[in-house]
């Protein structure tokens, strides 16, 4: 291993634990975030919470990395993405606070937000009384 795959541990870090992992739903509509089945980049969505993971399966883990399977969800000014993970890493810029229940970008300083009128998602500045900003995880089991 060391002379013909040295590298793979910079390449392929060890994961953190995952602080949370199941369906991340939307407090002021109980529904889900979405990858609606696209490949990135793409525009994650909110829909109908089914229960069955898939694209809907929603991982944190204890670096801030917040994603869907290997995909990682990002943010810019504007919008909610779906992203492809940079390889060697397995941090991201998320924090998620149990008691506000804010999903928190930090580089950008704002929260995930959902728009109230068309259900779009999008980075806004943190407001403790919108519950279009606040989101809870809603652990499930696989159904094997």
């Amino acid at each position: 291993m060391d002379n013909i795959a040295y590298d793979v541990y910079d390449k392929f870090p060890a994961l953190p634990a995952n602080l949370h992992w199941g369906e991340l739903r939307s407090v002021a509509t109980d529904n889900c975030l979405d990858s609606m089945g696209n490949q990135p980049p793409a525009m994650m969505g909110l829909s109908h919470c089914h229960g069955g993971g898939n694209n809907q399966l929603i991982r944190l883990n204890a670096a801030g990395q917040l994603g869907v399977g290997e995909r990682c969800v990002e943010a810019d000014r504007e919008s909610i993405k779906l992203g492809v993970c940079r390889l060697g890493t397995v941090d991201g810029p998320w924090i998620y606070n149990e008691e506000t229940k804010h999903l928190l970008h930090r580089s950008l300083k704002k929260c995930m937000a959902l728009h109230p009128t068309n259900l779009q998602l999008y980075s806004a500045n943190c407001d403790a009384n919108d519950a279009y900003q606040q989101w809870y995880f809603k652990p499930i089991k696989p159904k094997y």
